[in-house]
């Protein structure tokens, strides 16, 4: 027997490609999809912050147009960075027209030093020795740096670097230099194009899998994981026996789970920030000026990132208005103060004029993800060298980004099932 612990995305995908091997998804939650459900409130389709599917990979292409054939738009990322008073397409790094004169040449001057400079190729090199060595200084100060900081709670100088090569996009000087000028670098990096579903929102997908799967069980918490009896023991005293294990829940929490010791002290070292999404239905259409998401740097501004579902979507809110999802991150020692942010949030919306005094709020939602963003440390390095051979021992698999404890996405959590799934099968 194969038990499954988590029903999101990587769970089911590997419950979808076991096929006819004996296996059993224990979920948590009423319903299955993790992070990947999508909630109604008054009439809006409200994910749990930015779910978009940037497919690249030809299994995943695949496989989600097997699911669900002809149920996504293929859509161009229309992405901004807003700092210091103006808004810059997105990446920061090769669209610097625009900016003050003296940041500007200073982010151009600054990559102009660091060409030639060694990238760090020792994962345990901090963040901050990679953007100096990658952007140079001014790129580093101007936005690396500050929004990084925001996102993941951490100074870069606490942080490694091994989440970033395939996520943030090294532009060429002759790039870099176009930017400066005002001309526009479009389609960098691993996101320049996105898939959505028409209606729905982002739960039809989790919802897809599901309705072809017999093995999903919902409500089934696990307390207890016997890693020498190889038992797992729900909430209710209820103890199911297996073979091999795909653990695509928080490692943390199932680290925790096993009672062992020296797995208790490891997931201590592991941390994460949590993120804070609030999700708004306004009385508008319109509203964002047709831009997918915003990227916020600057300290004084208290999100980092402000999404509008309703520009890649008209099927997610009533017609004549407009959805927007904001975003804060937390560290797991802060205040978790929800009706302060929530209050910070509409005083910043308005003063960045993405809102309008005359708004009229039809629709909130508040959802916290804790764990949010996985925190990349050189704790974490020391971590997952030891667990993660010591628990394939023990026929122990871990998938999906809270199951692998890394900086992932949509389509990888798929692929972590459908990998898995050959594997033991």
């Amino acid at each position: 027997m194969i038990l499954i612990l988590g029903g999101g995305l990587a769970g089911l995908s590997a419950a979808y490609h076991l096929r006819d091997a004996p296996h059993l998804v224990l979920e948590a939650e009423t319903v299955a999809g993790g992070l990947c459900r999508t909630r109604q409130v008054n009439g809006f389709s409200f994910d749990s912050t930015g779910h978009l599917l940037h497919l690249r990979d030809e299994r995943a292409i695949a496989l989600v147009d097997r699911l669900l054939p002809g149920a996504f738009e293929e859509i161009g990322r229309r992405a901004f960075i807003r700092t210091r008073g103006v808004t810059l397409p997105f990446p920061f790094q090769a669209n610097l027209g625009g900016l003050p004169p003296e940041t500007a040449s200073a982010c151009v001057a600054g990559f102009l030093e660091c060409l030639g400079v060694p990238v760090p190729d020792d994962p345990r090199a901090s963040f901050r020795e990679w953007s100096l060595a990658v952007f140079g200084r001014g790129i580093s100060d101007a936005f690396m740096f500050p929004y990084n900081a925001k996102l993941f709670r951490r100074d870069g100088a606490d942080m490694t670097a091994d989440w970033v090569s395939w996520a943030v996009p090294r532009p060429s000087l002759r790039e870099v230099v176009r930017g400066a000028l005002g001309l526009a670098n479009e389609g960098m990096g691993y996101n320049p194009a996105f898939r959505y579903p028409k209606t729905g929102g982002i739960g039809v997908l989790p919802e897809a899998f599901s309705s072809r799967l017999t093995t999903v069980r919902c409500g089934a918490r696990v307390r207890e994981v016997d890693l020498e009896r190889k038992t797992a023991t729900l909430e209710g005293g209820e103890r199911l026996a297996w073979d091999r294990l795909v653990v695509t829940v928080p490692l943390p929490e199932f680290l925790a789970m096993t009672g062992t010791t020296s797995f208790a002290d490891a997931a201590a070292a592991l941390d994460a920030s949590v993120v804070a999404c609030l999700n708004l239905g306004v009385d508008r259409p319109g509203v964002g000026g047709g831009a997918h998401w915003i990227y916020f740097p600057d300290p004084e501004v208290p999100f980092y990132r402000v999404g509008f579902p309703t520009a890649f979507s008209g099927g997610v809110a009533p017609p004549g208005t407009s959805s927007l999802y904001v975003e804060f991150a937390l560290s797991r020692r802060e205040r978790r103060d929800l009706a302060s942010l929530e209050a910070s949030a509409m005083e910043a919306l308005l003063a960045e004029k993405i809102l309008l005094p005359s708004d009229r709020i039809l629709a909130r939602d508040v959802v916290l993800l804790d764990p949010g963003y996985v925190i990349f440390d050189r704790r974490r390095l020391d971590v997952m060298a030891t667990v993660v051979p010591a628990l394939l021992e023990r026929g122990v698999h871990l998938a999906g980004r809270y199951g692998a404890w890394t900086y992932s996405y949509m389509e990888r959590a798929m692929l972590d099932g459908l990998e898995i799934a050959r594997r033991l099968a």
